[in-house]
């Protein structure tokens, strides 16, 4: 929200100069991103009136002026205008001036004659490209004014962070009321009594509201015989003070008064309507307008429009048509005052794919009780500058009021929350400076009546209390030497459990990423091949292509890991620890999990001379899955093969932990890669992350054996479908000697039945209470070898 200081000077009486006023809003909660100067670049350039010129003695085209700008003596400059003459007054930039476009000015001489100064034509002030001659101003212009007062832009300018909740704060009347308890003032609101004539209003219009869940309260007043023109210097300067341009006089009145009161208004050409009349109901199937953008745009059913008798006229809250546009030719104005529903402004904006400056206001809520006022002023200013009539009557549609908001608040419970007490005196100053209305209930208790500009702010004690807290100072709070506090273990312990994991993962040479928990629906179809999934699909989404709830990480993971191969990076390792959403079959709530994802690409380690680096495949991710296993002091999980849309049909494995299906491992799927343009050789991983943090255990030592180990290979024969890890799971279970079984070669084809694979093991035996001989070792290995045999059909090489 633009703020200019001057016009907030308007509505309340300070003594704070601009930093000092940008701290203190700051201090209160509404962060001043920006503090601009708008007459930067014209600090030393001052009215200047010609007393005297006289010819060059060195250049027939130079004169020298003598200029008077309010010092006591004057300068002589130099010039070569054609347009200047005794008497006139032009801006005048004094030594040391840097003028907008880098121009230094200084003392000098030309041909041979010093020069204290010059003066300016408009494009040497970057205001026009006019250099045809000087600027030339009003002739009772007084010497040495501020050039940048006589321009308006003696000013600066505000930029207000508005939080979501603050509403009123979207107006110069918002930030004045907040300043109320600090300069022991109150506002002082510009008179809005109208003068009336003519018929009265309800024989030239009418109002319909049907839509009043939409509409709670809609105003509308007439303004007859307008002339559309220029507006006056006054207001113009006050919109351009806040980045508005000028349009007409009809148009800028309710530009202004959305700027300073936060009531956004429109004005319709009366004679454009049908029947004269309006209308507030949803839009009807098929319905479509051409807003003032010149877009046609279709209309839904759950949008609240304004129409007249026969088709819409306005996108309630958020644009005009131009079909009734005020234009040149515009005689009779309806002025349109309203109080629209914030929910259904959000919902229509974002479906429109617009956002206006009454839209933003209307989204985070008006003041349902300045509606009066605001209606009043615009009539009042639109008949004063364009010379129109305000009819008798105002048309105010408002057929169940709000009920007035009262919340009671306990001054000890004040002091329990914030850790400091406040008298009655104090509450007083600080919630009615801001125009709460106290009442005592007792000893430290008040009933506190909520103004209508904070109506959808304040709903409870608690509201009341955090009012207190930044009026008085957030810096002002002590700070306890003993502070309570109640620690939730379980969740500690949950949270390091995941750091842990974190840790872990980065160890490994993995790099953390955060994605958007929001993602299209058609992304993720596309991704998923059309496989069923029921995803929560957002009512009022961000934005059309974000408009579910991811209901995994890997699609978010793979755009990530686009972007980043986009930007010409390789050898890529991502993980992101989040949540993830989904229905829950027959039911409507959601169910909410937090998964691990992991995406690779590249190389395992970067290129070295030493030799050859192998890619991160299947088998690279797997063992770091292992290892992070390892790490949480967990049991290796069992890999079994099994489908996923998006990975190989024949490279991929369901992670099995403690007999739970947890997960996917695998390559991604061909024809997804060249979908997304990313490597045949990414590896993708999505687990479910509670079964592991709620199972992770503290690690548990053993001591290490003091008597030597024997190692026997195994090489075998088996069918090609028995996965591997239930033949070293028979071989780890088939003698209490076995310590490790190890994988260390995997051959199919020539010599090898067709059907078959040769595996070959090294298994590591070893005792803890003695040296094994080589017949225990030998009877050890022939049972595991049996066990095979029997189990597998294996026949040993």
């Amino acid at each position: 929200m633009n703020i200019s200081y001057r016009w907030l000077k308007t509505l309340i009486d300070f003594n704070m100069n601009a930093r000092e006023l940008a701290e203190r809003l700051t201090m209160i909660g509404h962060a001043v991103d920006e503090l601009i100067y708008l007459g930067r670049g014209l600090e030393q350039v001052v009215v200047g009136r010609a007393e005297k010129i006289r010819s060059h003695p060195g250049a027939d085209k130079l004169k020298l002026v003598t200029v008077s700008y309010g010092a006591e003596l004057p300068v002589e400059v130099v010039c070569g205008a054609p347009n200047v003459k005794v008497g006139g007054c032009y801006p005048l930039a004094l030594e040391g001036a840097e003028l907008p476009g880098g121009l230094r000015i200084k003392r000098t001489r030309i041909r041979g004659v010093e020069s204290c100064g010059m003066l300016c034509s408009e494009r040497e002030l970057g205001l026009s490209d006019d250099f045809s001659g000087l600027m030339e101003l009003e002739p009772g212009c007084t010497p040495g004014t501020p050039f940048a007062r006589i321009l308006g832009r003696d000013d600066w300018l505000l930029v207000l962070d508005i939080t979501a909740n603050r509403g009123d704060m979207w107006s110069h009347l918002g930030a004045a009321r907040e300043l109320q308890p600090f300069v022991g003032g109150k506002v002082s609101l510009p008179p809005s009594q109208v003068s009336e004539n003519g018929p009265g209003i309800d024989e030239l219009t009418s109002v319909t509201l049907e839509d009043q869940v939409g509409c709670p309260r809609y105003m509308a007043r007439v303004i007859e015989g307008v002339n559309i023109g220029p507006s006056p210097r006054w207001l113009v300067e006050r919109l351009e003070a806040v980045g508005q341009r000028s349009i007409n006089n009809v148009v800028d009145v309710t530009n202004y008064i959305l700027f300073e009161l936060g009531q956004p208004l429109h004005s319709f050409d009366m004679d454009k309507l049908e029947e004269k009349r309006i209308v507030v109901r949803k839009a009807q199937p098929g319905e479509k307008i051409v807003t003032l953008d010149g877009m046609v745009r279709e209309l839904g059913e759950k949008m609240t429009v304004i129409a007249d008798a026969r088709k819409p006229v306005a996108l309630a809250g958020i644009m005009g048509d131009k079909l009734t546009e005020v234009d040149e030719n515009t005689k009779r104005i309806l002025l349109e005052c309203a109080y629209f529903d914030p929910v259904t402004i959000r919902r229509t904006r974002k479906a429109q794919g617009i956002n206006t400056e009454a839209s933003r206001r209307f989204e985070h809520g008006t003041d349902i009780e300045l509606m009066p006022y605001a209606v009043d002023r615009a009539s009042r200013l639109i008949a004063e500058i364009s010379a129109g009539t305000v009819v008798r009557g105002t048309i105010d549609a408002y057929p169940q009021p709000f009920a007035v908001k009262e919340i009671a608040l306990r001054g000890e419970r004040a002091r329990r929350v914030l850790g400091v007490g406040f008298t009655e005196e104090e509450v007083r100053k600080w919630l009615e400076g801001v125009d709460f209305r106290v009442k005592t209930e007792g000893t430290g208790i008040y009933q506190v009546r909520v103004p209508g500009c904070r109506r959808l702010d304040i709903s409870c004690e608690e509201d009341l209390i955090e009012e207190l807290a930044r009026l008085w100072g957030y810096e002002r709070i002590p700070v306890p030497k003993r502070l309570d506090v109640t620690i939730d273990l379980g969740s500690r312990e949950r949270y390091h459990r995941e750091w842990d994991l974190r840790r872990a993962l980065a160890g490994l040479g993995f790099q953390e990423v955060l994605t958007s928990t929001f993602t299209g629906s058609e992304y993720v179809k596309k991704l998923y091949g059309g496989e069923a999934f029921n995803p929560l699909i957002l009512e009022s989404p961000i934005s059309n292509e974000d408009n579910i709830l991811r209901p995994a990480l890997l699609p978010t993971l793979l755009a990530c890991l686009q972007r980043n191969l986009n930007q010409r990076r390789k050898d890529i390792r991502l993980f992101e620890i989040g949540n993830v959403f989904t229905r829950r079959p027959g039911q409507i709530d959601t169910g909410e999990e937090i998964h691990l994802g992991i995406t690779v690409a590249g190389d395992q380690r970067p290129t070295h001379w030493s030799g050859p680096v192998p890619l991160f495949d299947f088998f690279a991710l797997k063992g770091k899955l292992e290892t992070v296993f390892v790490k949480l002091n967990l049991p290796l999980p069992e890999m079994v093969g099994d489908n996923h849309p998006l990975m190989h049909p024949g490279i991929t494995a369901a992670i099995i932990h403690a007999g739970e299906k947890i997960g996917h491992i695998g390559r991604i799927n061909p024809s997804l890669a060249l979908q997304l343009e990313v490597p045949e050789d990414t590896c993708l991983l999505e687990l479910k992350l509670e079964p592991l943090i709620s199972k992770s255990v503290t690690a548990a030592y053993k001591e290490i054996s003091p008597f030597p180990g024997s190692r026997r290979d195994l090489s075998i024969l088996v069918d090609e479908e028995i996965p591997c890890a239930d033949l070293v799971e028979v071989m780890k279970h088939g003698s209490p000697l076995v310590v490790e079984v190890t994988v260390f070669d995997l051959y199919s084809g020539e010599h090898v039945p067709k059907g078959r694979k040769s595996l070959a093991f090294s298994i590591l035996f070893q005792s803890r209470e003695r040296t094994l001989r080589d017949e225990e070792i030998e009877k050890a290995f022939n049972k595991i070898l049996n066990a095979l045999v029997k189990k597998f059909g294996a026949k040993q090489r």
